[in-house]
């Protein structure tokens, strides 16, 4: 064989050797991506939460945060408007979008619309949780409605809905739930209060109210279920950039010389929040509903957590 033939073939001998070799390390790493997948289990797996008041707004973004998290949701709203609410309220495609974004993240997903005033329909939607999923693990009682003026010009049917849905309707879904997390001896429910159930407000009495209370209803609902391995607690936001807040009902009577959400935030900068900063988007506030369904908040319950903008550094001790 002559030098030239030589050459050839130990090139195409160490070609050869190269080619197998990337074969090796192609089906290596294809081995390590699929051991990697199978190992990333993400927290919230397996489990199931339910969110009244969830085709928008903080409830929409508790939904998002616990279903990027692994878990199955059910989305629970009246998706109508109701007499005695003054501005408007989520309706069927708001809360129809709401289910697919949710479904976006790889989670299943369920909707009923129902009114947190009907306990037969808040136990209906527990029902159909633990059927389609096995189990309910998490409850954020989130629905509510709000009401801005002075006091004694509120109408009766206006003082009746706020109390029937941020009250009442919190109670209902509690008792809803509570049979289903005794049963499994685990489980958890985080109330939506606000910055107003820890202080007074001329403009939202009522509203304020049923603020307070709910935070009672969280520290109760903690003690008669802490035997039961079940947790309660409640959030209590400042203004977050919802629906709820950023309509002309509410603009209109909170900034009347700029009535639009800008105004709005000037205001709150200037004057209200310790920190410099306008309102919190809603994102902000479902990241603080996953941390109590999460695992570093299971052993956490009857508490009350400000996300206020510093504004609670005012308040008594």
């Amino acid at each position: 064989m002559n030098n030239e033939n030589k050459n050839m073939s130990r090139r195409q001998a160490i070609k050869g050797i190269g080619a197998v070799a990337l074969g090796t390390t192609a089906l290596a790493a294809s081995s390590t991506a699929k051991a990697n997948e199978k190992k990333t289990k993400k927290e919230l797996d397996g489990k199931t939460a339910l969110i009244t008041g969830g085709a928008r707004g903080i409830g929409l973004a508790s939904a998002e945060e616990l279903a990027k998290a692994g878990a199955n949701i059910v989305l629970f709203d009246v998706a109508s408007d109701l007499e005695g609410v003054n501005y408007p309220l989520a309706t069927d495609l708001d809360l129809a979008n709401a289910k697919s974004k949710v479904e976006s993240y790889g989670v299943k997903c369920v909707s009923y619309k129902g009114d947190v005033r009907d306990r037969s329909a808040l136990s209906d939607a527990v029902g159909m949780a633990v059927k389609q999923f096995g189990t309910l693990d998490h409850v954020v009682a989130n629905a509510g409605v709000t009401q801005i003026g002075m006091m004694e010009y509120f109408s009766e049917k206006e003082i009746q809905t706020v109390i029937d849905i941020n009250v009442t309707g919190v109670v209902k879904t509690i008792q809803a739930s509570i049979p289903v997390m005794r049963k499994q001896n685990s489980g958890g429910i985080t109330i939506l209060s606000s910055v107003l159930g820890r202080m007074g407000e001329e403009w939202f009495p009522v509203y304020s109210g049923t603020k307070w209370a709910v935070i009672g209803l969280a520290k109760s609902t903690a003690l008669i279920m802490g035997k039961h391995n079940v947790t309660c607690n409640a959030i209590c936001p400042t203004v977050v950039k919802t629906k709820l807040m950023n309509n002309k009902y509410v603009l209109g009577a909170m900034s009347p010389e700029n009535p639009t959400w800008e105004g709005l935030e000037t205001l709150m900068k200037q004057w209200r929040n310790p920190l410099p900063m306008g309102a919190y988007n809603p994102n902000e506030i479902g990241e603080m509903v996953k941390f109590f369904a999460s695992k570093s908040g299971e052993k956490i319950t009857g508490e009350v957590l400000g996300v206020a903008a510093g504004l609670f550094a005012r308040n008594t001790a």
